[in-house]
Order: structure tokens, then sequence, then C-alpha cells
């Protein structure tokens, strides 16, 4: 049977085990006290450069006196043999530090050698004399810029209190200093001294007039690097943003005056955060403008990055529409829900860091009517007859990357001689200069952008102008204005010879043979709402559900603002068990009337024919907390 004994690790294996870690731990000490003590290493550059030129300072005014050491009266064993280690501690030091990593380890012994030549210069060279205290000068200006900024009234308090300290020993116990009895050694002392101060403190400010050269220099390349990226960026965003449709009927006009200029290859361009777009895609037959007007957060490069963002998610957003079947076949309403969804969903991949206003939006190129969502912008403006107005002063969406809740689609009609101005808030954020008290003025109201578009004739280019000329911009600004004019007057309710006849005949009860003429004049009276309204009434009667659903749909299409049309269109779809069909004229109305309760019961049961189950819950949801809510 054996037995095992434990034993106790040796010295040998303990030394190994643990003086890693405590050099490590020292290490960190080290440097934690350094970072505490000197400041964080970003500015390594110019002080690794002070320091060096320093160093060779204080190595040529060394020489000079270690030279005098053999020459003049008074010579000293003890000084020479401090100042030569000093001198060679000097030399190595000037080699080492030009390496980073000793950079920081360096600097605690400079100092402390530093300070510890001067006082053993003034304990070998008679005490307090006024040459000595000429060499304490470059030795504190030497320390101070180690130190930095943070620790200069400590060193300039350590060597004042080392003054008066040396001065009380010295009266105390004078054999501890040599003493000059002559003056002529005095004298030599006074200028060897004096001409040592004279170089060091020459080549200290040689080093550092080349220390602040060479860092102009280099803040000069790097802001020449900073505006070749500012510029590559503003390539890149340029193709993103501007006017892309060329809409007969509805035209666009855009200005853009970022807060970030540069020049670049003597030309200047701006970088920032503004954007404005136009484009034009087809939605059920249907061509829209589709417009956008953005502000994404921050300034220059931080904002140019939301708008490379958007532009490419807005672009991409296009071209979908326009190759792909399924985006075509949408309402307005559900179009703008989609594009909203699909935007606010690549900024919230930024978690925060990045987010966008935007006031988005359709303009119909055949009748003018405008479906858009404002997205924490500022309110868009309608002149007509020259005087300016708020389409709506209500922001009820937020930004894109912060969207919760389905954003709510507003509406109006574009008449022609309107103009519609969306602006971002650089618009209001002015500079309108010093008060009385010299304290600085910020417009905050936001009214009186109303005015200024009212004495522009709301010229958007004019407009831009004419508030850099009241106010310096503290935002970027971007303005974007929209006018309809279409080819030929809309036919909206026009009294027709068949709509006359097939009204007489109804009144006789006469549905068929009015249902009769009113379809053989259908692909001439197409584009009259009136035309659709008495087709819908005669397709009701007769009980045809879904051509009576269909001719209300076609009725919205040309008159989209009549919201009892589209609900009738509803009605009847259900009747004829549309569901899919009822569905989409029932979420038009929930977009633009969310608060509508009998549209969210329809739009329960709907969902629930539809065999849509979560769909359903979630607007069983919204249906109660709005019930509940207090009027």
């Amino acid at each position: 049977m054996s037995v095992k004994f434990q034993t106790t690790p040796g010295f040998e294996e303990m030394k190994h085990a643990y003086f890693p870690l405590v050099l490590s731990f020292c290490k960190r000490t080290l440097s934690v006290w350094i970072v505490n003590v000197l400041g964080p290493t970003d500015q390594f550059v110019m002080r690794h450069r002070i320091l060096n030129g320093t160093l060779f300072a204080g190595l040529i005014a060394m020489l000079v006196g270690l030279g005098s050491e053999f020459f003049r009266e008074g010579f000293e064993m003890g000084g020479l043999l401090a100042l030569w280690a000093a001198f060679g501690f000097t030399i190595l030091f000037y080699y080492l530090s030009r390496v980073k990593r000793y950079f920081q380890i360096l600097i605690v012994p400079t100092f402390i050698i530093s300070s510890l030549t001067a006082c053993l210069q003034i304990k070998y060279s008679g005490g307090i004399v006024s040459a000595n205290v000429m060499l304490l000068a470059p030795i504190l200006v030497l320390n101070m810029l180690i130190l930095g900024k943070k620790w200069d009234s400590v060193a300039i308090l350590f060597f004042v209190s080392l003054l008066f300290v040396i001065s009380e020993v010295q009266d105390g116990f004078p054999e501890w200093f040599s003493d000059y009895s002559s003056l002529k050694a005095r004298s030599e002392d006074f200028l060897i001294t004096a001409v040592s101060v004279l170089l060091l403190l020459g080549l200290m400010l040689r080093t550092l007039n080349r220390s602040y050269e060479d860092a102009i220099l280099e803040v000069s390349r790097l802001k020449s690097q900073q505006d070749g990226d500012y510029y590559l960026t503003s390539l890149l965003t340029r193709p993103l943003s501007g006017i892309r449709n060329h809409s007969k009927s509805v035209s666009f006009l855009s200005y853009v005056k970022q807060k970030k200029s540069f020049h670049f290859k003597d030309r200047e361009y701006e970088l920032g955060g503004d954007i404005c777009v136009t484009d034009q895609i087809v939605l059920r037959g249907r061509s829209y403008c589709v417009f956008a007007n953005g502000d994404a957060m921050g300034k220059s490069m931080q904002g140019a990055g939301g708008v490379l963002v958007f532009g490419t998610a807005f672009r991409a957003l296009i071209e979908r529409t326009n190759r792909e079947g399924v985006l075509s076949t949408y309402y307005p309403e559900r179009w703008l829900h989609t594009a909203l969804n699909d935007l606010n969903n690549v900024f919230e991949g930024f978690d925060g860091s990045m987010s966008m206003s935007l006031l988005f939006g359709l303009v119909d190129e055949k009748n003018g009517y405008m479906y858009y969502i404002n997205a924490e912008h500022p309110f868009p403006i309608r002149y007509r007859e020259g005087k300016a107005q708020f389409l709506s002063e209500q922001a009820t969406n937020f930004k894109l990357g912060m969207q919760t809740e389905r954003a709510k689609i507003e509406t109006c009609w574009i008449r022609p001689g309107d103009t519609i101005i969306l602006g971002s808030d650089g618009r209001d954020d002015l500079d309108l200069g010093l008060d009385a008290s010299q304290k600085r003025v910020i417009n905050f109201d936001h009214t009186s952008i109303l005015k200024q578009v009212e004495e522009t004739k709301a010229d958007v280019i004019a407009l831009g102008f004419r508030l850099q000329s009241i106010g310096e911009l503290t935002d970027d600004l971007s303005f974007l204005s929209i006018k309809f004019q279409p080819m030929e007057p809309p036919r909206r309710n026009f009294r027709s010879e068949s709509i006359d006849k097939s009204i007489h005949l109804v009144e006789k009860n006469q549905n068929v043979e009015a249902l009769h003429v009113l379809e053989g004049e259908l692909e001439i009276e197409n584009e009259n709402p009136l035309f659709w309204k008495v087709l819908y009434q005669l397709y009701r009667k007769l009980g045809r559900y879904s051509l009576a659903g269909q001719a209300a749909e076609s009725f919205s299409n040309l008159h989209p603002s009549g919201l009892q049309m589209i609900w009738n269109g509803v009605i009847q779809y259900a009747k004829a068990g549309m569901i899919e069909e009822a569905i989409d004229l029932a979420e038009r109305l929930y977009s633009r009337k969310p608060d509508v309760l009998p549209v969210l019961k329809v739009l329960i049961k709907l969902y629930q024919k539809s065999k849509r189950p979560e769909r359903a819950k979630e607007v069983v949801s919204i249906y109660h907390k709005l019930k509940s809510s207090p009027k």
C-alpha cells in the first residue's frame, strides 16, 4: 500500500507563478497613475517632440557646464560627478524617448533627474546665488512642459517651495554647501550658468516653435485629407438627391444650403444632412410624383451619412415599385405606409444613433391630390392668392428610426396657382445677433416663416437668400416647392347628357335602362366622378355588389377626398364576399382617419373572415384603446 504525501510548492514554483501577476499589477498601476497625472496619451506626438527637444537642449547646456568645470576656480569633484551622471542619463533619455512605448515611463525619471540636477548644482556651486536661481528657470519650464497644463501650477509651487527650503537648510547647515570665497569664482559661476540658461531656453523655444510649426502642418495635412473625404462623400450624396421626375402637370423646385461648406481644389462644396428628392411611380394605373424633404440627425459627415442611408433606401424603393408588380398594385395610402415602414426599419438598425425627420408623400398627376406623412418635420406651407398658411399643425408621427405606431396620412388638394412649400427646421433656427445685453438671440417663432413666404411670393430660392439676410443659419436649410398645373381642366362632377338621361330614367324606376345608358358611355365618361357616383347607385339598387364596389373605387380614384364613397366601397365589397378588396379600401380609411371606431369594427370582422387572427387582434387592441380613451 503506497501513501502519497502532499507537498507544498517551493519558492521557485511560487516565484514563477506569482511574478508575472505582480509585474502585470505594477504595470497597470503605473499606467493608471501616469494617465491620471499626465492626462490621456492622445497628445503623444506634441509632448514627445517637446520632451525630445528639451532633453537635447539640456544635453547642450550640461555639456557647456561640464567643460567649464575644468577651467574655472572652485572645482568640486561631487558637482562634476553629479553633472556627468545627469549628462549620461540625458543622453540615454534622448535616444530612448524616441520610442513611443518608453515615453510614459521616461517622464517620471526625467522629472526627478532634472530636479535633482538643479539641487546638486546649487549644493556644489555656492548655495542660493543668482546663477543657480537662473538655472532653475529652464528646469521649471522643462517640467511644466512635461507635466502639461493640468499640473503646471503644481510645478511652479514645487520649485518656489524648493528655493525656500534650500535657503532654510543653508542657513541651518552651511557646511553642507560649497562656498566660493573669491569674487572671480562667483563671476565665473554666474557667467557659465547664464550661458547655459540662454542655450537651454533658446533651444527649448526653438523646439516649441518647430513643434507648433509641425503641428500646424499636420493640421493642414489632416484638413486637406478631411476635405477630400468631404468631397468624396458629397459626390456620393449628389446623385441620391434632386428633382428626378419629368411631369407635365406637377413641377418641383428645391433649394438646399448645408451648414458645412469646404474648399477642395479651389472650388467650394457643401455637405450636410438635408435632402430634397422627387421621382415618379405608377400605382394601379395612375401616375404619381413622389417627393421627400428630410433632415438627418447631425451636421457635416454625420448628417451626410444619414442622407446616404436615406437616399439609397429611397432609390431602392422607387426601383422596386417600378419593377415589381406587387407594390404597383397598392393604393397611395398603402404604398406610403409600406415605404415609411421600410425606411424606418433601415434607420432602426442604427439603434438610436441615427434618425431623420421627414415629410414624404405623393401627388396625383391628373387631379393634383396630395398624400403625405409628416414624421416630426416642420409643418408644410400652402401659398394661395398671396396668403401663406400651414396645411396642418399636428405632428402625429415620429422620426425615422423611432416609429412605434402606425403613421397617419394627411391629404390636401393642390389647386392651379397654389404653391406647397416643405422646409427643414433650419428655416426657424436663425441666429438674429446680439441683444442689448450682448446675449445671443435665436428665433423661436415658427410662424415667422409665413411672412417671409408671402414677401418672396413662395419662390424658394429667393426665400433661402432672404432668411440668410435676416440672420445667420445655425443648421442646414432646405426647401422644396410643389405646383400643380394640369394640361386641361379636370372634369370634376361634369353633368353630361348621358348622366342627365340616366337620372331621368331612375326617377321613373327604369333602373336597368338607366344602367344600359351609362354602360354605353363608359369609355367616354370614365374620368368623370359624377358618372361613377350615379353608376354606383344603380349597381347598389340592382344588388350587383361587386360592380358597386368597383364603381365606388373608381370614384375614389378620381375624387380621393370623398371618404364616404370609399366607405361605400368597403360595404359593397364585403357584401360581395370580396374580402381582400374590402380590406384594402378599409385600410385607406384607417390610414387617414385612425380614430373612427366604425372603420375599426369593420376591419376586425374583415380580418377575422380572411383568417388573419394576428392582424385582427392588433386592430382589436387599437379599438379598445381608442374606445377607453377620454374624448
